[in-house]
């Protein structure tokens, strides 16, 4: 009995040294917002609640789904040299680029009902696409990422992104799953998260 006391006792001191770590909330521009505001604004939707911790703190981060920009000339003309490269095929300058990008850590299974009626791993999405408009379509994936297998491997030809090139120009932050670019012959591009 006074061997259970002791262990007792034991594990409630312990338990008295362990700090719960500060939680932190910011919106997208990095500014701190209250938790109230976090849980508000978050919106799947729209946005994504990403989590981070250090030693001593954790981050709850809102990022926006969406996002529209510009490459600027160099920028687009290195990101389009780069894709020349990793796919061995020169781009058309007319047309628009489609990546389908697929991070670091995406679904480990199929999932058997999509919520969208238009899958991009169907066989058809790319003649789908063409018929909208010329493109130069691209299958990116995080160098990271280790289970291709779920992802159709057999049949797309998916290029890793080994310079994390995308990562950096586009997705600072991983998200799960897949994301897609849009970009335009003038640079200008559109992304979505998720």
């Amino acid at each position: 009995m006074k061997i259970l006391i002791y262990i007792l006792i034991i594990l409630l001191s312990f338990k008295g040294f362990s700090q719960k770590k500060k939680l932190v909330f910011y919106n997208e521009n990095e500014e701190e917002i209250t938790k109230e505001i976090f849980f508000n604004t978050k919106d799947y939707s729209k946005n994504l609640d990403l989590y981070f911790e250090n030693d001593s703190v954790q981050y709850g981060l809102l990022i926006t789904r969406q996002k529209y920009g510009k490459l600027d000339k160099e920028t687009f003309t290195e990101l389009k040299n780069y894709l020349d490269e990793l796919s061995g095929i020169k781009i058309d300058s007319t047309q628009n680029i489609v990546i389908n990008y697929l991070t670091e850590f995406p679904k480990k299974e199929q999932n058997n009902k999509p919520k969208s009626k238009w899958n991009v791993l169907d066989k058809d999405y790319v003649i789908k696409l063409n018929d909208i408009s010329s493109i130069s379509h691209y299958w990116i994936n995080s160098p990271r990422c280790d289970n291709l297998k779920y992802y159709h491997i057999k049949q797309i030809n998916w290029l890793t992104d080994k310079d994390d090139v995308f990562k950096n120009l586009f997705f600072p932050y991983e998200t799960r799953y897949g994301n897609y670019i849009l970009i335009k012959p003038n640079g200008q591009y559109f992304y979505f998260l998720g």
